[in-house]
C-alpha cells in the first residue's frame, strides 16, 4: 500500500477519528488550563480543526467509506444513550432538539454568487459555511476587518492573496487572519465546490 493512498481499512479509518477527537479534547483541555493569549489562538484553531475533522468523519467518512446505515446507527445509539444518562432520563417537554445538518449537503456545482450560512453565533463568536464555485474577489478589493478570522478549507482549494504574498490552500489547510490585516480570495476551483468554514471572533 502506498503511504500516499488514501485510507480504506474501516479499523484505520475508526482510528484516525478517535485521534482527532482526542486531539480537540486535549487543546480544549488546554485553552482552559492556560492562560497565554498567544497559545490561546493557537489551541482554538487546533480544538476547531479537529472537531471540524471528527465531524466530517462521523457524517460523511462513516456514510461513504465504512459503510453507513450500520455505523450511523450505531453512532446514533451511542449519542442518545449517552444524553439520557447525562439528562437523567427524558428531555423537559419544552426543550426543542435541534436539526442535524451537513457541512456537505447541498453542494451546487454551479452558483452565480458565493454563498454565505451562518451556522451559530453569539456576541463574540460567529461561525460561518462558505461555498465557491470559480468566485474570486473583483481584482483591487481587499478585506479589511476589524476581527480574527481562522478559516480552513473542507473542500476543493483557493488562493488567498495577501499584501505581500499568496497561500496555495487544499483540503486540511487553515489561517487565522488577524484584524486589519488585508486579504482577498484570488480564486477557487470550478472542477468542485470549495467549502470554507470560518470562525470570526
Amino acid at each position: 500500500m502506498n503511504i500516499l493512498d488514501d485510507i480504506k481499512s474501516p479499523v484505520l479509518l475508526w482510528l484516525k477519528a478517535g485521534l482527532f477527537g482526542l486531539l480537540a479534547v486535549m487543546a480544549g483541555v488546554m485553552l482552559i488550563a492556560i492562560d497565554n493569549r498567544r497559545y490561546e489562538v493557537g489551541l482554538l484553531a487546533i480544538c476547531v480543526w479537529a472537531a471540524c475533522r471528527v465531524y466530517y468523519f462521523f457524517f460523511y467518512v462513516l456514510d461513504h467509506y465504512v459503510g453507513g446505515d450500520k455505523n450511523a446507527s450505531i453512532f446514533a445509539m451511542f449519542v442518545k444513550l449517552f444524553s439520557k444518562q447525562k439528562g437523567g432520563g427524558e428531555p423537559h417537554p419544552n426543550v426543542i432538539d435541534a436539526p442535524v445538518e451537513n457541512l456537505f449537503n447541498n453542494l451546487s456545482q454551479h452558483l452565480p454568487n458565493e454563498l454565505t450560512e451562518t451556522l451559530a453565533e453569539s456576541q463574540h463568536v460567529r461561525i460561518e459555511r462558505i461555498v465557491s464555485t470559480g468566485q474570486a474577489g473583483p481584482n483591487g478589493f481587499w478585506y479589511d476587518q476589524q476581527e480574527h478570522e481562522w478559516v480552513v478549507v473542507l473542500q476543493g482549494e483557493a488562493v488567498l492573496e495577501f499584501e505581500n504574498h499568496s497561500q496555495r490552500l487544499t483540503p486540511g489547510d487553515h489561517v487565522l487572519i488577524l484584524p486589519r490585516q488585508k486579504h482577498r480570495v484570488a480564486s477557487t476551483s470550478d472542477q468542485e465546490p470549495t467549502v470554507w468554514l470560518a470562525v470570526f471572533y
